[in-house]
């Protein structure tokens, strides 16, 4: 029995996702011009970009860290450093950019918006971000490097490469818990 895949041919491929951005972007200033809650056109940029790009980097943070609990749970070695190579791309590529977009945004806001450095969320926010930029670069980075070259050479499912894997799994759960934090400091504004 012969099967076939949905192909979409090349030519219509290679549009789509532009396309699909694009509309996203268009979509986005709509919003950003029409929005009834920002004092300012540019403060709801800030704050669409922000938020947007927030739910990127932590969503992307909670989905790895549910890929490895699972990985962790079937017990499979292979599965476990694949989800630990993906894990420093995305963390590497994506998430150190995205993270930077954040901050930018977030300073941007604090200054459109005057509502000052000193404010009690805004100090927490901020200090969250720096304990997980500083997590990512110090510790993460460095962590993953070793579990790649440990792969290539003890193999994924040595015990010292599984050990390696086990310590940043749990380190990279307990940044996404504290980026958990932040955004629930952000949504709450506590000791305001």
């Amino acid at each position: 029995m012969e099967t076939t895949s949905a192909h979409v041919p090349e030519s219509r491929a290679g549009w789509i996702t532009p396309a699909i951005l694009l509309t996203v972007v268009g979509v986005f200033l709509l919003f950003a011009f029409k929005a009834t809650d920002a004092s300012t056109t540019w403060f709801a940029a800030f704050k669409l970009i922000h938020v947007s790009v927030a739910v990127f980097w932590v969503g992307g943070g909670l989905l790895l860290t549910a890929l490895a609990i699972r990985a962790e749970r079937a017990d499979d070695p292979e599965e476990i450093a694949t989800i630990a190579r993906q894990a420093t791309f995305a963390g590497e590529k994506l998430f150190a950019p995205a993270g930077g977009v954040v901050l930018a945004m977030g300073i941007a806001m604090v200054i459109n918006q005057h509502i000052g450095f000193g404010t009690t969320w805004v100090d927490i926010g901020l200090a969250g971000f720096a304990v997980s930029f500083i997590t990512g670069i110090a510790v993460l980075s460095p962590r993953a490097k070793r579990i790649a070259g440990l792969c290539e050479t003890v193999g994924a499912a040595a015990p010292e490469t599984q050990a390696a894997i086990n310590e940043i799994l749990l380190i990279a759960r307990l940044d996404v818990a504290l980026l958990v934090l932040v955004v629930a400091d952000m949504l709450m504004k506590p000791f305001s």
